[in-house]
């Protein structure tokens, strides 16, 4: 076998690791230039947007564009869920695949670090919620629209929002801002370049029991 002609899936295998480790938008909506004014985000009113993501990457953050208002200031908490896209909307009482707890810290891109990989290839829905509203000033977030929903580098496959009810209605006339980043690394990649090193290991050691018990003759 030739030892260099071995080396070059390995080599090829290890450059392209790296970048698929490197950190991406897999949805990204862009800045909202606030243009038709704010939707709201309370207890009563949630807010949705489709994305697509496959088995294995694992998602790294999530982010809203937001903006506080009379009720609310920095400290102030929201949720983000993650929906399965199958049944998500027009229905009661989904249960989402992922929840993580947000701060609302200033204006603007409120980021959130988690660390979820999903089992299942598909479209998923990103929502942003607030418990049922209470008191006499419930939280609640402005969220600037955008000029229409086709915007940013990885626009949303759609936008929803849900009532007091928590049924989830299609309403692309709302696009707000969201991102999710993404760590596309699955596990073939890793399995293929070990599988790789372990085939030239053997090749070489082979390699090598052949040199050095090579018949002597007389």
């Amino acid at each position: 076998m030739n030892l260099k002609a071995s080396l070059l899936p390995v080599m090829a295998a290890f450059l392209i690791l790296p970048r698929i480790a490197s950190a991406a938008f897999i949805l990204d909506t862009g800045t909202p230039t606030g243009s038709g004014g704010p939707v709201v985000l309370n207890g009563s009113q949630w807010l949705a947007g489709e994305f697509s993501a496959t088995a294995g990457e694992t998602i790294t953050s999530l982010s809203a564009y937001l903006d506080n208002t009379a009720t609310t200031g920095a400290g102030s908490t929201f949720t983000f869920d993650i929906y399965s896209g199958t049944g998500f909307l027009n229905t009661r009482g989904v249960t989402p695949v992922f929840s993580a707890a947000a701060t609302f810290s200033a204006d603007g891109w409120n980021t959130t670090a988690v660390d979820w990989v999903p089992t299942t290839s598909g479209n998923y829905w990103l929502a942003l919620q607030l418990p049922a509203a209470s008191g006499r000033n419930p939280p609640a977030f402005d969220a600037p629209l955008e000029t229409g929903a086709g915007t940013g580098t990885v626009p949303a496959i759609a936008f929803a929002y849900a009532g007091s009810s928590g049924q989830y209605t299609l309403s692309n006339a709302d696009p707000v801002g969201l991102e999710v980043t993404a760590v596309p690394l699955p596990a073939s990649a890793w399995l293929f370049a070990s599988g790789l090193l372990a085939s030239l290991g053997t090749a070489f050691r082979r390699r090598s029991a052949a040199h050095f018990t090579a018949p002597k003759h007389l």
